[in-house]
């Protein structure tokens, strides 16, 4: 898969000891970092590029830091795929946000998010018309995800959703007027192969561009981890990018909001919200 992120770490201070943090860092990065980075040392500092998937390896930086108090760790990040720059500094094993900024929100799929006043995400949906009287997309709440089609057929709409992302689908509604009618699928129905991969990149994209998840390893999750706490926020499995959260979704009955769903796509959104989302909390209080 390609790399997203490129990072440029620069470690100035007491020339005499940087080549012991030197040693130090590069120990950590190589039994906790599975990426690469090149190191690129010039006259009084240290300098690392790194070129990565998933994020900036902080936490070797920033444990090797605790060490050297003194030194002084500047980092500055871009993910070109979205357009997205930050800098951070490290200094004495802590780690400090400078600054961020974010392109527009993707054009390629609608999509409609929910949180509550701590953060935590009620519904996030992110979808596009396949075909005519055909959407595809992507669902979430702070626990739960899974893909769904909807389609419409003669005098009713049919929607189906996946258990996870796994590559079946596991549950039907078919909806006519108010009356909506819900079964499991046994056996599950297979997901044709193009189909998963229009929804995988669908989702794969919205996810990189607001959502984080706590499973995540640390290099991937430092700076989340790191916004929430100083934002008061609840980690939960499935998370909006704090950054997200705080510039583009405005303040909406105590929580979150945001929105580009329109027409069509606001339908969907309101069909996964009452079906799907519904029903998935009809298990929860089961």
């Amino acid at each position: 898969m390609a790399e997203r992120i490129s990072a440029r770490i620069i470690v100035t201070g007491d020339g005499a000891l940087l080549p012991a943090y030197r040693e130090r860092v590069n120990e950590l990065l190589d039994e906790d970092y599975a990426g690469t980075y090149r190191e690129l040392h010039v006259g009084d500092h240290l300098e690392y590029e790194v070129r990565d998937r998933v994020g900036v390896p902080f936490p070797p930086f920033v444990k090797a830091s605790e060490e050297f108090p003194d030194l002084e760790i500047a980092v500055r990040w871009e993910n070109a795929a979205l357009g997205e720059r930050g800098a951070a500094d490290i200094q004495a094993g802590r780690l400090k946000e400078q600054a961020i900024s974010e392109t527009s929100v993707r054009s390629d799929f609608e999509l409609d998010i929910r949180a509550g006043g701590d953060g935590t995400i009620v519904l996030a949906v992110a979808c596009r018309e396949r075909s005519d009287g055909e959407w595809i997309g992507y669902a979430l709440t702070a626990s739960q995800h899974g893909y769904f089609r909807i389609r419409s057929e003669i005098g009713a709409v049919v929607l189906w959703a996946s258990d996870g992302v796994a590559a079946e689908w596991a549950e039907q509604w078919r909806i006519a007027e108010d009356d909506a009618t819900y079964r499991e699928l046994e056996p599950r129905e297979p997901i044709d192969a193009r189909l998963l991969g229009e929804l995988d990149r669908l989702a794969t994209d919205f996810a990189s561009g607001w959502i984080w998840f706590s499973a995540a390893g640390p290099d991937e999750t430092a700076i989340e981890r790191h916004r929430y706490e100083l934002y008061g926020l609840k980690v939960n499995e499935a998370n909006v990018r704090a950054e997200r959260l705080r510039s583009m979704m405005r303040p909406d009955l105590g929580g979150y909001a945001f929105s580009t769903a329109r027409d069509a796509g606001a339908r969907v959104v309101e069909l996964v919200a009452r079906h799907w989302l519904g029903q998935k909390r009809d298990q929860d209080q089961a």
